[in-house]
């Protein structure tokens, strides 16, 4: 029943048109995508719109498409922007965590726009290669199943710089923009052939918060009163949260390790919420600093926007901030489409994923699909247009997570009505399930009252992927990579791994914690 009424969904949405994307070498549209990071999706449409000003978010929504189901396949930086770029799930790419996704050389949907006679010039944010990030987050990762629990990032909290009048906040983000705007006005504008534009921010990620230390990461909410005041403050709701007792193993472990076990405040919390929406406001600006560029060039009409993000924050929900974890503040991402060919004001229910803008960007440019995707064009969906060839979109989304600050690899699986959420071999921690059509906050898991749901869900996830075995091999590549780690440090090992994000409680008991370590190499 419910695999049938997913079909009917799929049906309803297709909207059967006898056409197809037939565009010759020179309608072609430009391509401009614009990624932030860490931006709620909820954000993008109503009721999470209200909290918040983003008009050149909204604007985009009233002249194109929003997907009101769009998840991340894996709420972590450089994994989901590996999923994103490469068009294929995590596991098949072993993007295992911020330190390990693709190789340089791997083949991007940019690349065959380059290949198919496209322009393309990519600038700001890219995160998808591996060998990056701190070594605090790779060491985090690879020893999530040493079983001790230490604070590995700073308590959450707000930074207000500026006046009324301070727009520019975040200016590496607005060097970025400012240089893709410049491109557009003097290159792209001379152009004979299409170009794709690639436009990757920083924003509304939490900025590092510097007191703690070079090793620091972040966890500052900061912005000027400019973006505060695009925050409807009397919209910005306080979530709940169950008991500590209450709550799932892998979320606590969450909780303590992103250091948001203690006492907070409402007031703490609220400001936390509103000063993460007033980053998505100074987001938005630059989105509409690109848009307005491709306006006054007179391109815009031959352009198809992208908006989307690699994951969300969950900004206090579920005592969390941060992404990391498949409740839907930190994997509920936005994508909003319009330009030549785009439905406007059409709002797409269905659940997809990041996967699947590979093959709508190269169905968008007349481009052949290669073999291997992960991902579904999202092209009959937004244009009523039928795809020749294309697979239809099986109606369900994957996301999965193997990295720090939750202690087992986990595995979603979002159709219909459901986010069921698995662990680690599917046996030695319990599974959840939400039923997001009646509950929002995801409160309440209803695993145990809907075994045969779970069953036929789990069913389902297992014929996607063999996660069991999926979850050996990142074990095995978390004591690989760690004892290489170790060996190469020598006689200093000792002194690094103390001085490392979690140096402050590491430090209470480093002996003890060593011998952990030692146990778990063992074992």
């Amino acid at each position: 029943m419910l695999l049938f009424r997913v079909l009917v969904l799929l049906i309803l949405h297709m909207n059967a048109h006898c056409m197809s994307l037939n565009w010759t070498s020179r309608d072609r549209p430009n391509l401009v995508m614009l990624m932030s990071d860490a931006f709620d999706g909820r954000l993008t449409f109503s009721p999470g719109n209200k909290v918040v000003q983003l008009p050149y978010i909204n604007y985009m929504r009233g002249m194109g498409a929003v997907f009101l189901n769009l998840y991340t396949n894996s709420p972590i930086c450089c994994p989901s922007r590996a999923a994103m770029w490469s068009g294929q799930f995590i596991h098949l790419t072993q993007a295992w965590n911020n330190y390990k996704c693709l190789e340089p050389n791997a083949t991007t949907w940019m690349d065959r726009l380059g290949k198919s006679g496209y322009h393309t010039h990519s600038m700001g944010k890219l995160d998808y290669t591996s060998g990056h990030h701190s070594v605090s987050n790779r060491v985090e990762a690879w020893t999530r199943d040493v079983p001790f629990l230490l604070r590995q990032e700073g308590r959450p909290v707000t930074d207000l710089v500026g006046d009324a009048s301070t727009k520019r906040v975040m200016t590496k983000d607005w060097n970025v923009t400012d240089a893709a705007v410049q491109w557009i006005q003097h290159t792209a504008v001379s152009l004979a052939q299409p170009f794709a534009l690639y436009v990757g921010l920083n924003l509304p990620h939490p900025y590092r918060t510097d007191s703690l230390g070079p090793t620091a990461g972040g966890s500052t909410f900061r912005t000027s009163p400019y973006w505060l005041n695009k925050v409807s403050y009397d919209q910005v709701s306080v979530p709940k949260w169950l008991q500590v007792e209450d709550m799932h193993p892998v979320d606590y472990y969450s909780t303590f390790t992103k250091n948001c076990s203690g006492h907070f405040t409402k007031e703490e919390i609220r400001n936390i919420r509103a000063f993460y929406y007033a980053m998505c406001a100074e987001t938005d600006s630059m989105l509409g600093e690109v848009m307005a560029a491709l306006r006054d060039t007179g391109l815009l009409n031959r352009t198809v926007v992208l908006f989307t993000s690699d994951h969300g924050d969950l900004a206090m929900e579920h005592r969390q901030f941060y992404k990391m974890s498949m409740f839907e503040g930190s994997s509920h991402v936005p994508l909003l489409i319009m330009g030549p060919g785009v439905k406007s004001g059409f709002e797409i229910s269905l659940p997809a994923s990041l996967v699947d803008i590979y093959p709508t960007v190269l169905d968008l440019a007349g481009v052949p699909q290669p073999g291997g995707l992960s991902g579904h064009s999202l092209i009959p969906m937004i244009s009523g247009v039928s795809v020749q060839s294309a697979e239809p979109h099986p109606g369900w989304v994957l996301s999965e997570y193997h990295g720090c600050n939750a202690n087992a690899s986990t595995y979603m699986l979002r159709i219909a009505e459901w986010k069921y959420i698995t662990y680690a071999d599917g046996l030695t921690i319990p599974p959840q399930l939400f039923n997001l059509s009646k509950d929002e906050s995801e409160l309440k898991n209803v695993a145990s009252h809907f075994p045969d749901v779970c069953q036929d869900l789990d069913k389902l996830l297992r014929t996607i992927v063999d996660y069991p075995s999926v979850s050996q091999a990142v074990h095995s590549y978390n004591k690989q990579q760690f004892l290489e780690w170790k060996q190469s440090l020598g006689d200093s090992y000792s002194q690094v791994i103390a001085n490392l994000r979690w140096h402050i409680d590491w430090q209470k008991d480093a002996k003890s914690y060593e011998r952990d370590i030692e146990e778990w190499l063992l074992g």
